[in-house]
């Protein structure tokens, strides 16, 4: 049984069942205590053995005791020491299976945890669920002091600075001292070109060098930053006459331009009109925000690190990053976000909300990707193409692992003998070389195969069936 998704193949349909519900999103067994769901009744079972205080797998050497087996067998190795874990490459053991498979990785480069989200891939599950705050807006890093919470253990710990006092980076031109590196990059631009790599407090650890300066070719002047540069150039262009009738006032800069328009216009309003559509509007700041729409220009930058977006909104948002700032706070639990709308899916975790549902078969889903993916099972939307040929998906973490075909990238080595694949099922299919795995069997005869293809053209010697047919001689084959 085969997954029309991924490629994946199971020998018995139940689990091919429950694997494709990694893919749509369905979650048909409900913890009756809590808004949980997951995909299998064992996963329930485990789970709810979490309210009850259940712990059936008792450790014989300490009191210890386990809701799973697995937990149990794994807790052993702390009384006996075992390694049972051992790399080919390098000759490392290990206790736990988790260290073992993460430390394959490093061999390897494969990174098989990927964001349904963005593009970025991670080599262990503990990465991905950190980055995926990034999209949830979760922040579970709370200061003890203040309270303010954070996506990431090390902004939190950077942020305990304020209270502290502690400011580890030194500038090794004066007696400054600053509680991040990147503070301390942008004040070494202060010193012009002279300024030298960082110099740490002592204790620290050295950051990285000085970026390059943003300097004013017209008149010398130095900038912290492209936006602030580019702000000071304005006091080099020729001033600006005002385009409204018998008016013959000029200024320096656009912004002063703009300001200047409020006291007058035409009758209608109107004064400015847009060349590439028939847009008009009161005030030059209007125009030039409406003509944005026409390019790909992004004139709000971050001056803290160069990001650019189209509309001031974009970039309040994205500086809240920066800032740690989160107005947004659920009443429920206290986790607080930088916008309302991810407070909004936050809060779906407290109402067990599910405010997606299928017209077609009736299933709910709490978050819009899921549902717009089951979407397209009914629809058979492929809205995801290949640029090189025309190849569509459903989603794009299935595009970009076929785009492998073109670019003959092989991100999946395999540990053993180095060999590279392009899809993490042909590497699974591939260790069974070494294995001698061979998980497909005939019900007719004793033979098993390595894959389901060679199983299924194998049962064809069963029967009569001969759907290759020679054009001269009529035989089949």
């Amino acid at each position: 049984y085969e997954c029309g998704e991924c490629g994946k193949a199971f020998r018995w349909s139940s689990r091919l069942l429950h694997h494709q519900r990694t893919h749509t999103g369905e979650r048909p067994y409900k913890c009756p205590d809590c808004p949980k769901a997951f995909k299998g009744s064992s996963a329930l079972l485990y789970h709810q053995r979490g309210h009850t205080g259940e712990r059936p797998y008792q450790c014989p050497d300490c009191p210890k005791a386990f809701k799973r087996s697995s937990l149990l067998q794994i807790h052993r190795s702390v009384h006996t020491g075992l390694r049972a874990f051992t790399c080919g490459q390098c000759g490392l053991a290990f206790k736990w299976s988790s260290h073992y498979q993460y430390h394959l990785r490093q061999h390897t480069g494969e990174r098989p945890y990927l964001c349904l989200d963005c593009p970025k891939a991670f080599k262990n599950s503990s990465s991905l669920r950190r980055h995926r705050h990034v999209h949830t807006g979760e922040r579970p890093y709370t200061c003890g002091v203040c309270g303010k919470s954070f996506t990431q253990s090390t902004n939190l710990r950077q942020h305990q600075r304020v209270h502290t006092g502690e400011r580890p980076f030194r500038c090794a031109l004066c007696p400054k001292t600053f509680t991040h590196s990147s503070n301390l990059l942008l004040h070494q631009r202060t010193h012009g070109a002279a300024a030298p790599a960082t110099t740490p407090a002592p204790g620290t650890a050295t950051s990285a060098p000085a970026t390059p300066q943003h300097r004013c070719e017209l008149c010398g002047k130095v900038f912290v930053s492209e936006a602030y540069l580019q702000r000071h150039l304005q006091s080099h262009v020729e001033h600006q006459p005002c385009p409204g009738p018998e008016c013959g006032k000029s200024f320096r800069t656009v912004a002063g331009l703009s300001r200047h328009q409020h006291s007058h216009s035409t009758a209608s309003g109107q004064a400015f009109r847009c060349g590439s559509c028939d847009g008009a509007f009161p005030q030059l700041a209007s125009l030039l925000a409406h003509q944005q729409c026409h390019v790909d220009e992004r004139p709000y930058k971050c001056a803290e690190c160069g990001k650019a977006f189209k509309g001031s909104s974009g970039l309040r948002y994205h500086l809240r990053d920066h800032t740690g700032e989160r107005p947004y706070q659920c009443g429920e639990c206290g986790k607080a976000f930088k916008r309302s709308s991810l407070l909004a899916i936050h809060q779906r975790v407290h109402t067990g909300l599910r405010a997606f549902t299928c017209g077609q078969c009736g299933l709910t889903f709490k978050w819009s990707s899921h549902y717009q993916y089951h979407l397209r099972l009914h629809s058979g939307e492929r809205p995801y193409a290949c640029g090189e040929c025309g190849k569509a998906f459903r989603n794009t973490s299935c595009l970009r692992r076929h785009r492998h075909v073109h670019t003959g990238e092989r991100p999946h080595a395999c540990s053993v003998c180095g060999k590279s694949f392009a899809q993490t099922s042909n590497l699974r299919q591939h260790q069974r070389v070494h294995t001698g795995e061979r998980p497909f069997r005939c019900a007719l005869c004793p033979k098993t195969f390595t894959h389901s293809s060679n199983l299924l053209l194998h049962q064809r010697t069963h029967s009569a069936e001969r759907p290759f047919t020679c054009s001269v001689c009529g035989r089949g084959f």
